[in-house]
Formats: structure tokens, C-alpha cells, sequence
């Protein structure tokens, strides 16, 4: 968008998300904010979502979703460029508050730039700083208004350490509908894959998926397989990316709730994605790859056993994760098999996960969190 078509007289939030995940819970936050009687603009970087409920997009979340320490070293001129932008517009506008949604090593340093500038920052779905890089913890206390955090563990951490920070609830709990969701009839024939929400990750994750697919069709021949594409990847990449003699159903992602609720298993990138599959209680194998080098950075400073959120949540491997070197057709052609040859392990795989859903709570996150922007703006 030409910023310049926007009038300097109005009044502002900048508001700004870049993954797949993001957009849609700031866009959920968008319309509780309307609905909480916000009477400012939205500006700021978005994706479908956000737009929907009136963002003036800077820029498209899409433009800077790339994976790994290494992958954003290609696309520093780039962000070099948006930051000079983003510094024009919080000088040249009236921002009354910035809210930013996770992906903080891009928004460390606009929270910076609106800190300056006196503007007030929200931090939605905080900075996983108790994984890593605590070092940032300093940074957060200085130049972060108010976090709000979505898992109910954080809010201890972050208060021990002397910052002002709510738990709002988790904002998949207003998107999912368990009580419709937990009657959804089961189609034991589905595999749903979700091979990520990223063009790179996809690359990397969906090849191996679909070798593991094919060895799996050798021992169970009429399986279903599902493939839900995030907004953000082109059906090509996905294409491109199955290497399997079979045929799969592409499922819209507006429907994905539903046919992961009717699916008997999943394998799905590390993300929003398996916290999703958690709370929907589906047995599910994790699955990531990153380039070595952004592997071998990450292990320097990751301090939990866990990368998949409903083990992490829940202190304990429920699902498995396959990462790295252990992520081959192999091992998840097996894990497949091993589940469909005992169907007593994703029996107890889904009692366990209903603790997920009572350690997640109930609460309405995006609304919870517009209260809190709205109190503190009103003054």
C-alpha cells in the first residue's frame, strides 16, 4: 500500500504478524478490539486475515516468512528496507500504541523504535524466551509495555523477572469447537499431513513425508491421504514437494479443523499446527528439518527436552518427534504402521492429550487482550 493515501490526521494502532498463525490470531484480535469500541485505524503487516478487518498492510506477512537463523542472513537487505519504512511511518503518523504478534527477531526492534518514539507496546504471544535466548529477557522489561502470553506457564516465568505480563488464554481455544469437534465421525482410513506454513519448510519437510507415504500404503492399502496447504503456499510448492506414486485430497485450509477431527492420525511440521492437533486430540507424529548450520546455532541455546508445544506444555513426550537426522521415511513409515497394528497406543494417546485442553484453560485470548490494550489507552 502508498502509505502516502492514508490521512495524516487519524489515529492509529500499528499492529503487525508474519506467519500464517499470526495473521489469524491478529485478526481476531482486530475485531475484538472493534468490538470492545476501538475507534482507531488499523496499519501495519498482515496477511488474509488482518486485512479482512480493515489492516492497511505495509507490507504482506508472506514477504517475510523465512525459517532458521541462516535463511534470514538472504533477506537482510530486505528487512533493512522495511525497518527505514516502518521508522517513517511511527515518526510521520499517530500511532497510539504498537502491538506485535511473536516473530521477535523482527519486532525487537520496532518495539525499540516505538520505545523511543514513547509509543506504547504490546507484546501478544510473547517471545518464548524460557526456550531460549533468555539473554532477551533484559530487552523485554525495558522496552515491552505489557506482555500478553498464551500459555498459562509463562506468566510465572516472566513475573519472576519483574515484567508487567497477563495470561490471556490461548487464541486457538475460540477457533476450536470442541463439542463439535469431539463428534466429528472418524474416517480410520485418514492420514491428514501438515507439512508447514512456510514455502522453505514445505521444501524441506513434504519430500520425506511422501517417501514415508508410499512405505506406508505397502501394509495399509486404502489410505486416505489428506494434505492441508496453509494460505501462504502455492499449490505448486505442494506439488512440487510429493514425490509419491499416490494420490492425495487437498483440503481447503477454512475446513482443516473438521478433517483433522474426523482423521485418525497426523504428521505435522513443529508449530501451531501440532498444538492444534493436541487440543483436537489428535495422535500425531512432529516432524522438522532446518538447514545444519541454523540446527547447529539453535541447539547452542535451546534449553527444553521438547519441540512440539503439547509436550512441552504438557512436561512429557506424548507425541513423537522426529527431527533433524531422525527425521527419515523410515522412522515415520514405522511409527504409522507400529499405531495401526496397535490401536491401543492412540487410544491412550488421546486420553493423554485431554489434559492439554485442562492445563490450556478456557479463556477468550483476543478478547482478554483488547480489554488490556483498551484499559491502558483509555488511561
Amino acid at each position: 500500500m502508498d502509505i502516502h493515501l492514508l490521512p495524516l490526521d487519524k489515529e492509529y494502532i500499528w499492529i503487525s504478524a508474519l506467519e500464517t498463525s499470526g495473521d489469524l490470531h491478529g485478526g481476531n484480535l482486530m475485531c475484538a478490539l472493534q468490538e470492545e469500541g476501538c475507534e482507531y485505524s488499523f496499519i501495519g503487516i498482515g496477511g488474509t486475515n488482518m486485512c479482512s478487518q480493515g489492516l492497511q498492510d505495509i507490507f504482506t506477512s508472506d514477504e517475510f516468512s523465512v525459517m532458521g537463523v541462516v535463511e534470514v542472513i538472504s533477506h537482510i537487505p530486505k528487512i533493512i528496507r522495511s525497518y527505514r519504512r516502518i521508522t517513517s511511518i511511527f515518526s510521520r503518523f499517530k500511532i497510539k500504541a504498537v502491538i506485535l504478534i511473536d516473530a521477535p527477531d523482527f519486532h525487537f526492534r520496532i518495539a525499540k523504535m516505538a520505545w523511543r518514539l514513547g509509543i506504547p507496546v504490546f507484546y501478544y504471544i510473547s517471545p518464548q524466551v524460557w526456550a531460549w535466548r533468555k539473554g532477551r529477557i533484559k530487552f523485554l522489561k525495558k522496552y515491552i509495555t505489557k506482555l500478553c502470553c498464551i500459555f498459562p506457564f509463562e506468566k510465572d516465568f516472566f513475573m519472576q523477572h519483574g515484567l508487567e505480563v497477563e495470561y490471556v488464554g490461548h487464541p486457538l481455544i475460540e477457533t476450536l469447537k470442541f463439542d463439535e469437534m469431539d463428534n466429528v465421525k472418524k474416517d480410520k482410513n485418514s492420514l491428514i499431513l501438515m507439512p508447514g506454513s512456510r514455502v522453505k519448510e514445505v521444501k524441506s519437510i513434504l519430500p520425506i513425508v511422501s517417501r514415508a507415504c508410499d512405505m506406508v500404503s505397502k501394509k495399509w492399502p486404502n489410505i486416505n491421504i489428506k494434505i492441508i496447504r496453509a494460505p501462504n503456499i502455492p499449490e505448486q510448492i505442494i506439488q512440487q514437494g510429493w514425490q509419491s506414486s499416490m494420490d492425495y485430497e487437498a483440503i481447503e485450509f477454512k475446513n482443516r479443523y473438521h478433517e483433522m477431527a474426523r482423521s485418525e492420525m497426523a504428521i505435522v511440521a513443529s508449530g501451531t499446527a501440532s498444538l492444534e492437533c493436541g487440543l483436537l486430540r489428535l495422535p500425531a507424529i512432529v516432524v522438522y528439518k532446518v538447514s545444519l548450520p541454523t540446527y547447529l546455532i539453535g541447539k547452542l541455546f535451546v534449553s527444553i527436552d521438547y519441540v512440539s508445544m503439547t509436550n512441552i506444555i504438557l512436561n512429557r513426550k506424548v507425541y513423537p518427534e522426529l527431527i533433524q537426522k531422525d527425521f527419515t521415511p523410515e522412522n515415520i513409515s514405522n511409527t504409522i504402521l507400529l499405531w495401526k497394528s496397535n490401536l491401543d497406543i492412540l487410544t491412550r494417546m488421546r486420553e493423554d492429550l485431554l489434559a492439554l485442553r485442562e492445563e490450556i484453560g478456557t479463556r477468550k485470548a483476543s478478547k482478554q487482550t483488547a480489554k488490556i490494550i483498551l484499559k491502558y489507552l483509555s488511561g
